[in-house]
């Protein structure tokens, strides 16, 4: 019979633990562990394609510390560089991407070093 309640309260534990979002561990004795903090996410990336003869889209707005990839989908090279030279990913044959972290806020316009009139802007607000 003790067998049985030391069980019943297991389940219980289990029960309850699953209801709160599954965050309590049981320790081996039974009793609730502290919950394990979450691990970091990986900043979210937001796409920006170069296609046509264009950036798409040409305006991206993200938080400090969030990534910008550039795919490349034309079949003529492109470049992305920033019009304060702060960034640039030198040539993108098609297929290629590149990436770049924004560290601080700001609008930083960009554009392609072979086609000038190819712009564009990432808008980097603080979270």
């Amino acid at each position: 019979m003790r067998r049985y309640r030391g069980m019943r309260r297991l389940v219980l534990s289990l029960a309850v633990a699953l209801a709160l979002g599954g965050g309590v561990a049981l320790a081996q004795s039974g009793s609730p562990a502290p919950a394990m903090a979450p691990s970091p996410v990986p900043s979210p990336v937001s796409v920006v394609h170069v296609k046509n003869f264009a950036y798409v889209p040409d305006k991206v707005t993200i938080t400090t510390g969030q990534t910008v990839r550039f795919v490349q989908d034309d079949d003529t090279p492109h470049t992305v560089t920033a019009s304060d030279n702060s960034f640039d990913s030198g040539n993108l044959d098609k297929g290629k991407s590149w990436t770049h972290t924004f560290d601080k806020p700001g609008t930083y316009a960009y554009f392609c070093a072979y086609h000038t009139y190819m712009k564009g802007s990432v808008v980097v607000k603080a979270p």
